[in-house]
């Protein structure tokens, strides 16, 4: 049963649900960091990842779609059809591979980069476009094993881009299709199929574009290097997700 009779469990989901995307309107992705696990302490977690993926793809659209003359489509012409290999390889390893051991070996990855990050002195020398193919695979498989495909593009894209507006519009625009890949799995599988999921969408999304707006009006105002932080502090927090969520910090 779904508690929408609960006026302060809708005042907390408001609430989790603004400020997760507060980090989205800066990044372009990470709202599911924030609002995944806490959400899932108030509604069942099959009814939060639903919801969450149906955010996320309303918060990705309107920035790709709103700032999408920003966006680097060069970039983002190499690392589609490398996403698609990537989801269709993920789907694959779902079923064959160690999930918690994956989980705990990418979390690592992530959260180390964004430690490394925000410590290391910034580099202004962009990384080739031949590591396009790997970000995209990554970025593919880890959406569909993970339900977190934004770590890699991100890591690839602030070598390629110095242009904050421009890194946030592409990011936007690759978070779209790796979550319209992660929309297409649910549906598939009937998890989209829920009673209350309107009506929460419905109650729920007015906290989302507040922390889209919010978001955006820090995003514009930080320098790329107050961004850059931000960012690297995200991929901590996604690194540290992931590592909690297989159980060897969790106890």
């Amino acid at each position: 049963m779904i508690p929408f009779d609960d006026v302060i469990a809708i005042v907390a989901a408001f609430a989790i649900i603004a400020i997760g995307y507060v980090v989205f309107g800066i990044s372009g992705f990470g709202a599911s960091l924030l609002t995944i696990p806490l959400l899932s302490h108030i509604y069942p977690v099959t009814f939060v990842l639903a919801l969450a993926a149906l955010l996320d793809m309303g918060s990705a659209f309107f920035i790709g779609l709103k700032e999408r003359r920003h966006a680097e489509v060069a970039e983002i012409k190499w690392l589609v059809p490398f996403s698609v290999i990537g989801a269709i390889a993920g789907v694959t390893l779902l079923i064959h591979l160690p999930r918690e051991l994956t989980l705990a070996a990418l979390g690592t990855f992530i959260g180390g980069y964004g430690l490394y990050g925000l410590f290391a002195r910034a580099s202004e020398k962009r990384i080739a476009q031949g590591f396009a193919p790997l970000a995209g695979t990554l970025g593919g498989a880890t959406g569909t094993l993970f339900g977190m495909g934004g770590p890699p593009y991100l890591i690839y894209l602030t070598r390629r881009i110095a242009d904050k507006s421009r890194l946030r519009a592409t990011m936007g625009v690759m978070v779209s299709f790796s979550l319209l890949i992660r929309l297409t799995v649910f549906t598939t599988a009937g998890v989209m199929f829920q009673t209350h999921l309107i009506p929460a969408l419905l109650w729920l999304a007015p906290a989302a574009a507040f922390g889209l707006w919010v978001g955006g009006r820090i995003q514009m105002r930080a320098s790329r290097d107050q961004l850059l932080r931000v960012l690297n502090l995200v991929l901590l927090g996604c690194g540290i997700s992931l590592i909690v969520r297989t159980g060897f910090l969790g106890g």
